[in-house]
């Protein structure tokens, strides 16, 4: 059964015409939650030297980042064959997106535009599932108690070494250097593993870093597909506590409360969607 399904703004831009970059679609056996790349505001290089009013006054919009989201999950949608194939078209799709919208990326504001995603399908007693990145799935018994969730690859893999990089974010040099270098880069090879990590650009490589498998699931199990927004809140007590005695009002107040309490943790654009079995 679909429980819920509902997207959570940013706090600090829920108000100012932000564009909403989570995206996702659900119905009673298929859902896919997209979170699209932040773009770089325009004409902005080294970002320490605005206020946070001025980067959102420059803010591109429409968002190239809330339009790749949107495709992906209107191509899901659409879409016929395993979650494998339906995100391989998707990924075709952004690449369309990006021939018409970046003649030359650069990495910065001509980025190309992208997004991470996690999708599920429940079938016959199984869930199949099919992720990239830092979107993910989880699975709850009725008891509260965590069955599976997926790896958040880039956190496992990627910043470790991308916390080396010695120039910081908020120059362009670093932002150039990490999406150019470590992002859909299979060969980037350190310590004899991979670290780069995917996102659905239209990029042939992005498909070496799309995850997926199968986990059997039992009456009152609960299924969680979400945006990294959401992760900080997926272990806690009171979360668990909320998703296992769901009440769409007490869910969506202890949320809301959440990220006002703790924006840094809790406050920024999150999806989920919901499934009891």
């Amino acid at each position: 059964m679909l429980l819920y399904k509902n997207t959570f703004e940013n706090l600090k831009t829920m108000n100012c015409n932000f564009p909403v970059e989570d995206q996702f679609y659900a119905d009673e056996n298929e859902a896919i939650v997209a979170d699209g790349i932040t773009r770089d505001p325009i004409g902005l290089d080294d970002l320490a030297a605005y206020t946070f009013e001025e980067m959102l006054a420059k803010y591109p919009r429409p968002s190239g980042a809330e339009m790749a989201a949107k495709e992906i999950c209107q191509t899901f949608y659409k879409s016929s064959g395993s979650l494998e194939e339906k995100l391989k078209k998707c990924n075709n799709n952004i690449k369309k997106l990006n021939e018409k919208n970046i003649k030359v990326c650069d990495y910065l504001q001509n980025d190309l535009y992208g997004a991470v995603a996690s999708c599920i399908k429940i079938e016959d007693g199984v869930l199949y599932y099919a992720y990239i990145c830092d979107c993910g799935v989880i699975i709850y018994d009725s008891q509260g108690n965590i069955k599976f969730q997926t790896d958040d690859d880039k956190v496992l893999y990627a910043d470790p070494y991308i916390s080396k990089i010695e120039i910081p974010w908020h120059l362009p040099e670093a932002r150039v250097i990490i999406r150019r270098d470590f992002r859909n880069k299979p060969n980037n090879i350190k310590d004899g593993k991979c670290v780069s990590y995917g996102a659905i650009t239209g990029e042939r490589e992005a498909l070496n870093f799309i995850r997926s498998g199968k986990k059997k699931i039992e009456k009152g199990d609960l299924i969680a597909v979400y945006s990294d927004g959401f992760s900080n809140f997926l272990h806690e007590k009171d979360f668990i506590n909320e998703i296992t005695n769901f009440n769409k009002n007490s869910f969506e107040e202890y949320v809301n409360n959440q990220s006002k309490t703790n924006y840094d943790s809790y406050g920024k654009e999150k999806t989920i969607v919901l499934y009891k079995i």
